[in-house]
């Protein structure tokens, strides 16, 4: 949980700063994270009365902001460093050297996780995933991602930015990730072909066309994109929007950074291409505050898609998140975009009837949208020729943790898990988790599986470890992942996974506690039964896949408790207070002089 928030006085200067800040946004609330981030830019953090004086001119409660600023990782609402470093804790990150470099900068700093120094120049914290798994250990600062961290570069950079560098300056390039590409990323398509073919098609014969390429969407749950489009244009409304989401959250994840820096306008053609089927007007990019610095880029790859003769009258803005896993769920995503905390909706209704604003809204990630456009260029049939009956076409997966050649793979939907750990060479693998830790475990020897909707159905993680990574270690990492994202909407997710957390500590102490086997399967079923949100839906899906998995680990561990008779009993704990009272009657005396 946050830190209160800090009241200042605010200057004549800083209020008119304010002002225009919020009078820039059209004292539009729906553009909240905008001007949160526009007001934090300079001091690093929003005080009370700076959050009060927004409330009022925005004509909303104090309340109605300090909720969505104490949501987000990246908003601050106390002082928080001239600098801000946020070390990424996935469990990619800890294994590749994490531990040391966290270590070189709490000592350089002087400082512990969670803490800011005294000259208030460097604020120290930590965050789950930054999309860099292939690159780690990383970390961003100021927002600048900084990856291959060592110990040994920490110093360097600390004394670099005490002489006033900038952190774009002194970071090492984010380098590409690709590995192998095929017929549908790799093929260097030309900007503007599918969008000048859909310009000739009604939107009839866009929406048929998609349909009948039988394009998923790759997000994860895997709902059909042609039927989307037309259950959107469908319903009756004024508006309608086109949102993209690019907010891949899942830790182990990392294709879509690549997608938005190097075919972008291939995103942003397929966006046009879904506005013209089902007949909007807007659209918006929302883009994970950890990707904010491909923002200008995108801006300028936008504004020069933007004059393609058949782009139509569609505009595009570009929303920047504020770190939230749960915003990668649609409708929490909405919310995020209407300036409120990104907690998921109740559904129905969905979002292609009543999405952003209240109006049909089309949501779609990059991978999705980049398909589209390429689906519109070389035809339904190109595209449906490839991978099985239920999950036609290719994807990106983006593949780490113990292998050779981490990095950016498209394959065919129906690859087995075999060839997929043949291409980037595993080493000893003995665990692998698809689909990050909402996704399902499952051993290296299974290397018949398919990666499929099918099967093994990912949006697009894939993490390896190997013979010498300890299972439960891998599971607290991931379980301690999921009781920080949750959003707390609901007593399940938020309960429950710290129940599940509690349980896989002990494992990996290995001082189970009787009843823990029935714990976990009785809080994992009550968990992805009864959470809000498919995020919390599938929390338990590591644990429950994990133990289907590798069956003997967790024998093993559970057969060292003797007996269901015997309770858990702390010695130390329960017989400290006898302790100190003991050496407290045995201190020797002080003997006082007399006055």
């Amino acid at each position: 949980m946050k830190n209160r928030s800090q009241t200042t006085v605010i200057t004549a200067t800083r209020r008119a700063q304010i002002k225009s800040i919020v009078l820039r946004y059209e004292r539009d609330r729906g553009r909240l994270l905008d001007i949160l981030w526009a007001v934090q830019a300079k001091p690093g953090y929003v005080s009370e009365s700076e959050g009060a004086l927004i409330a009022r001119y925005l004509r909303i409660s104090p309340a109605d902001i300090r909720e969505v600023l104490s949501f987000y990782h990246f908003f601050h609402e106390q002082p928080a460093g001239k600098h801000q470093i946020f070390l990424d804790t996935s469990i990619i990150s800890e294994i590749a050297g994490m531990p040391s470099v966290r270590k070189a900068f709490e000592n350089e700093l002087g400082i512990r996780i969670g803490e800011v120094t005294k000259d208030g120049k460097f604020g120290l914290f930590e965050t789950s995933c930054i999309g860099m798994s292939d690159q780690g250990p990383a970390a961003l600062i100021d927002l600048i991602p900084f990856p291959k961290l060592r110990a040994s570069a920490v110093p360097g950079i600390i004394r670099k930015l005490r002489s006033g560098k900038k952190a774009g300056k002194i970071a090492s390039p984010v380098v590409s990730g690709v590995r192998k590409l095929g017929p549908f990323f790799g093929a260097q398509e030309v900007f503007g072909a599918g969008l000048s073919k859909a310009a000739k098609q009604s939107p009839f014969e866009i929406i048929s066309e998609i349909k009948l390429s039988g394009l998923r969407g790759r997000g994860g749950a895997g709902y059909s994109t042609g039927a989307k489009w037309e259950l959107c244009a469908n319903f009756q409304s004024p508006n309608r929007y086109v949102v993209c989401n690019a907010d891949e959250g899942e830790p182990g994840t990392f294709k879509d950074r690549e997608l938005l820096t190097s075919q972008a306008d291939l995103m942003f053609e397929g966006m046009s291409i879904a506005a013209r089927a089902i007949g909007a007007k807007e659209g918006i990019l929302y883009l994970r505050a950890e990707y904010a610095y491909l923002q200008k880029h995108l801006q300028k790859v936008l504004k020069r898609v933007a004059r393609h003769p058949s782009w139509g009258k569609f505009s595009i803005r570009i929303q920047l998140g504020a770190g939230a896993y749960v915003c990668g769920e649609e409708t929490a995503l909405l919310e995020s975009l209407e300036g409120r905390r990104g907690e998921p909706r109740i559904r129905p209704p969905f979002p292609v009837e009543r999405g952003y604003r209240g109006c049909p809204t089309v949501v779609n990630n990059v991978e999705t949208f980049v398909l589209a456009s390429q689906i519109l260029a070389k035809g339904a049939g190109a595209f449906s020729v490839l991978g099985t009956e239920k999950s036609k076409g290719t994807r990106l997966l983006s593949i780490s943790g113990d292998v050779a050649k981490p990095g950016i793979y498209e394959v065919a939907w129906g690859v087995s898990l075999g060839e997929v750990l043949r291409l980037c060479q595993a080493k000893s693998p003995e665990i692998v988790q698809v689909g990050g830790p909402s996704g399902l475990c499952v051993s290296a020897n299974d290397t018949r599986r398919q990666i499929s909707f099918e099967d093994l159905a990912t949006g697009g993680s894939l993490m390896v470890f190997s013979k010498r990574r300890d299972l439960f270690h891998v599971l607290e990492n991931f379980m301690e992942f999921f009781v920080n994202e949750s959003c707390g909407n609901c007593t399940p997710c938020r309960a429950g996974n710290v129940v599940l957390l509690d349980a896989i500590k002990r494992l990996r102490a290995g001082k189970p506690h009787p009843g823990d086997r029935e714990r976990i399967r009785d809080w994992s079923s009550i968990i992805s039964k009864t959470s809000r949100c498919g995020l919390g839906a599938t929390s338990p899906n590591v644990l429950t896949t994990s133990m289907i998995a590798f069956p003997k680990v967790f024998e093993k561990v559970f057969e060292s408790v003797a007996s269901s008779q015997i309770f858990p009993f702390d010695e130390a704990a329960a017989t400290r207070d006898y302790n100190l009272a003991v050496k407290k009657v045995n201190r020797p005396s002080v003997k006082r002089a007399p006055r």
